[in-house]
Order: structure tokens, then C-alpha cells, then sequence
């Protein structure tokens, strides 16, 4: 029994830091990437530029084990160089079962951390904590593409992203 619960501390560790306090891990909305580079240690480098909508990545954790898959985690910053969202996206991006395993494995280890989501349909669960919206996606395009991503935001920039509904 002593071994059952350590081997499952072990594996939801890296969940269960997830939106600890304002940001992902030990990091806070605004930081720099010199700031969340040492804030996460532990693997967490400089990366070259990488372009998102309306961001860049700067930083990036490869490799994050979470269960029994791995996960990049990559800190994207605006053109301020603060910190606006933080991606987990599983490493396989082909294979629609793997994708759909991580997927429900990840909205039981979230829903244990922070109860059941505000909003869930069969390929999204979104939950809203005191400084941050955690967003669950399992994204499929059959025979092109397949992965799991879960998106750290600040609420404040999902409130501004939804002012003009």
C-alpha cells in the first residue's frame, strides 16, 4: 500500500504544482525570462524566439514527466517581455489514442486538484482559479495531428480577451 501511494505521489507531483499561487510552477504573471528561468530551475532554459498569436516563447521545461507521458512546457511572454500564458503540451502529436489516454488523465488529475471544472464538453475543461484560468484541450485533425495541451492565462487577460462579447 505504502508503495501504491508513493508511486502515485511521484506521478501527479508535476500536476499538482501546476497554477501554484498566480502562474504555472513558481513563477507570477509579468515576470522576464531571466525571472522564470530562475524561478523554475529545473530544466527551464532560454529558448530562441518563437512566434504564437499574439506572443512569443522564451522559455521552455522539455521533457516534464506527468503520469506516465511527457510534456514541453513553454512560457510565453508579450512584447513587454512579460509573462501572459504558460503552454503544457504533450511531446506525441500523431497518435489519436495516446492523445484521448492523456486527455482523461489530466482532467482527473486537475478536477482532483481543483474540483470539477467551470466548463467541460468531451474535448476542452477549463477551470477558473483566484489569478489564473487553466484550460485543458485535447486537439485532433484524424490521420494529421493529435495532442494534448493545457494553457495557463492570467485572468486578467481572459477577461480582456472577452471584453467585446
Amino acid at each position: 500500500m505504502k508503495k501504491l501511494l508513493m508511486a502515485f505521489v511521484i506521478l501527479t507531483l508535476p500536476v499538482l504544482t501546476f497554477a501554484k499561487g498566480m502562474g504555472y510552477g513558481n513563477t507570477k504573471w509579468d515576470m522576464n525570462p531571466s525571472e522564470v528561468v530562475a524561478a523554475q530551475g529545473n530544466g527551464a532554459h532560454l529558448i530562441s524566439p518563437e512566434k504564437y498569436k499574439g506572443s512569443v516563447g522564451k522559455v521552455r521545461i522539455d521533457n516534464v514527466s506527468i503520469g506516465s507521458d511527457l510534456y514541453t512546457v513553454t512560457f510565453l511572454f508579450d512584447s513587454s517581455d512579460r509573462l501572459v500564458q504558460t503552454n503544457v503540451a504533450s511531446n506525441e502529436k500523431k497518435n489519436e489514442g495516446i492523445v484521448a489516454r492523456q486527455f482523461g488523465t489530466l482532467n482527473q488529475l486537475l478536477t482532483q486538484k481543483y474540483g470539477k471544472p467551470e466548463f467541460s464538453d468531451p474535448n476542452k475543461a477549463t477551470w477558473k482559479l483566484p489569478d489564473t484560468t487553466v484550460e485543458l484541450s485535447q486537439m485532433v485533425i484524424s490521420g494529421i495531428m493529435a495532442q494534448t495541451v493545457v494553457r495557463y492565462i492570467p485572468n486578467s487577460k481572459v477577461a480582456n480577451d472577452t471584453s467585446n462579447l
